[in-house]
């Protein structure tokens, strides 16, 4: 599932970016297309995924194991609502269902968390902490279609708390571990950091949400603790890993290139400039070299569980020119803040890249 999960992911990037030029739909049918439909789903089956390992208890029992797929039927719910073809009180429905699940992931994540062999990796209350933003920005889509004077407050808040409280705490908790994963060499402080990271990051995902709703100055102090926790991040990978971030092949560049999109995501949003949305800036530069840096490290992992020698065969097929793709996403992320218009194609093209790639690979071990 999730092998097929991270191929709908990437399909939902190709068309968030390319088909808003040939269909007429708003743009945040296709923001949602990406974080309702693909991003949200696949985060929850890749939190199934690693709780247990975190945990060092058993996996998702048959029915857990199925709440991607109410996730993603609650996108599905959403974009029908964003096409036109349901009324805006579906969205309450929608975000209901989600809520639903995010609400189970949380319990379960606590039960594991309490059956845990010796403590848990510091990393599980990461995705706690993610699940509970999400369960925060729900329950403002909720409210919206009874609320309707407090519209575009809830939609701030809404967006924010996903993109940097749901998304951003999933993705640097996880990193904190992927990144010594992929380059093979030990981060001894990494469960330390993330001990005593996780409230600044809690603290900085909930005031750039309240900022950009009602409190503007709020998002400055936002932007500055996801400085912080992100610049600690970087100093210990400097530290590590400096021979392996700025190479040609690896996904060690292509997961530097992340980190470096959610800087200028953050930037953007200081910026407040409605040039620089979800599409424009947190996409292309932050989630795209996010998902395709994981995944190379991850999938031969998830297709070839036991056997070693197919999992590097794996990821160095899909890593190849990592540090070529990493330079067009950053280049995605760097060209809005400028000014240009066109800085969707490096990323479109780093896109199509990968995923001829992995297809390509995946019909290849199949068969």
């Amino acid at each position: 599932m999730l092998i097929a999960l991270v191929a709908a992911t990437l399909l939902a990037f190709l068309a968030a970016q390319a088909l808003p030029r040939v269909f007429s739909m708003a743009p945040a049918f296709w923001a949602h297309l990406v974080l309702a439909v693909g991003v949200m789903t696949l985060i929850t089956a890749a939190m199934q995924h690693f709780v247990p390992v975190l945990a060092r208890t058993r996996g998702a029992g048959r029915w857990t194991a199925r709440l991607p797929w109410l996730m993603a039927g609650a996108g599905g719910v959403l974009e029908g609502v964003l096409a036109g073809g349901l009324d805006f009180t579906w969205v309450s429905l929608a975000a209901g269902l989600a809520l639903g699940g995010v609400v189970w992931m949380l319990l379960w994540m606590q039960a594991r968390a309490r059956q845990s062999l010796g403590r848990p990796h510091a990393g599980l209350y990461w995705y706690v902490a993610a699940m509970g933003c999400l369960a925060l920005g729900l329950v403002a889509a909720c409210l919206m279609p009874f609320f309707p004077g407090w519209l575009p407050e809830l939609r701030a808040f809404h967006w924010h708390i996903n993109l940097y409280g749901f998304v951003g705490l999933t993705a640097v908790g996880t990193l904190q571990v992927l990144m010594p994963t992929a380059a093979a060499r030990a981060d001894p402080q990494a469960g330390a950091r993330l001990r005593v990271d996780l409230k600044w990051a809690v603290a900085a995902a909930l005031s750039i949400a309240v900022g950009q709703a009602v409190a503007p100055p709020l998002s400055l102090l936002g932007v500055a603790l996801w400085g912080w926790v992100v610049g600690r991040m970087l100093l210990a990978w400097w530290r590590l890993h400096r021979e392996r971030l700025l190479v040609l092949h690896g996904a060690e560049p292509v997961l530097l290139a992340a980190v470096a999109g959610l800087v200028m995501a953050l930037l953007g949003g200081v910026l407040d400039d409605a040039r620089l949305g979800p599409l424009t800036v947190f996409f292309p530069a932050f989630l795209m070299p996010l998902v395709t840096g994981a995944a190379g490290v991850l999938v031969p992992v998830w297709l070839n569980p036991s056997q070693p020698a197919l999992q590097g065969d794996g990821r160095r097929v899909l890593n190849r020119w990592g540090g070529v793709r990493a330079l067009l996403f950053l280049s995605a992320g760097g060209l809005p803040l400028l000014g240009y218009q066109c800085a969707g194609m490096p990323a479109l093209m780093a896109l199509f890249w990968f995923g001829a790639i992995f297809v390509l690979w995946l019909y290849r071990t199949e068969n």
